[in-house]
């Protein structure tokens, strides 16, 4: 009876703990990929797509008994995708001559990852978070200690003719990975935290050039 009374007293403790901690919105809700204009995958669908109603379907497949455990269920596996960033430069030749332009572009040159999350995982604090993402990068065979918004980029130029009566557009483009799921964080057998995460691999980038005749 005495070991029931200490176990219920520290489940007690613990709860009102979790309950209590004042919990800050971390770096890790909002990565740039979230604002690329399209992002078009094989299969499956990003995390921002995903319902409420589907991600509390999902859920379920994190249930369990864990003591302080971060638990993770894949659904988007190493998912290929061509996305489209954003508009460089856009200009219409009106006129009945030939115009030349230099034009400088910023390129991203490495695999840069960049890891979102949903729901609960969203204003936890960074320890939870880390742990979230250390499961999940594990599952996904995504190298944690490259799992980081950090990049680097690289400037180039473009010598750009626009020909009379034609419209010239300059976009960036490429591919990238997608693996995402749904997540769980167990504190003392009691599921604090719950929601969805995403590791997006942006594993190219390059920029686009089209020209169209406009009469």
């Amino acid at each position: 009876m005495k070991k029931f009374y200490i176990l219920l007293t520290t489940y007690l403790m613990v709860v009102i703990i979790v309950f209590t901690i004042e919990v800050k919105a971390e770096d890790y809700a909002e990565t740039d990929y979230q604002s690329f204009v399209e992002i078009v995958m094989s299969s499956g669908k990003l995390l921002k797509n995903f319902t409420l109603k589907e991600l509390d379907e999902l859920m379920p497949r994190t249930d369990g008994t864990y003591f302080f455990t971060a638990v993770v269920y894949p659904i988007a596996k190493n998912v290929q995708a061509s996305y489209i960033s954003n508009t460089l430069f856009s200009v219409h030749n009106k006129g009945e001559t030939s115009i030349t332009y230099d034009i400088d572009v910023q390129v991203e040159m490495n695999n840069k990852v960049s890891f979102s999350t949903s729901g609960q995982i969203s204003g936890s604090g960074s320890g939870n978070i880390n742990k979230i993402k250390a499961e999940a990068s594990a599952k996904a065979g995504v190298e944690y200690s490259n799992s980081t918004t950090i990049s680097r980029k690289e400037k180039q130029t473009m010598k750009i003719t626009v020909e009379p009566g034609s419209r010239c557009i300059i976009y960036l483009t490429g591919n990238l990975t997608v693996n995402n799921g749904v997540c769980a964080y167990y504190e003392f057998f009691y599921r604090s935290l719950y929601g969805g995460y995403e590791f997006v691999t942006l594993e190219s980038q390059y920029a686009k050039i089209e020209k169209v005749k406009i009469n």
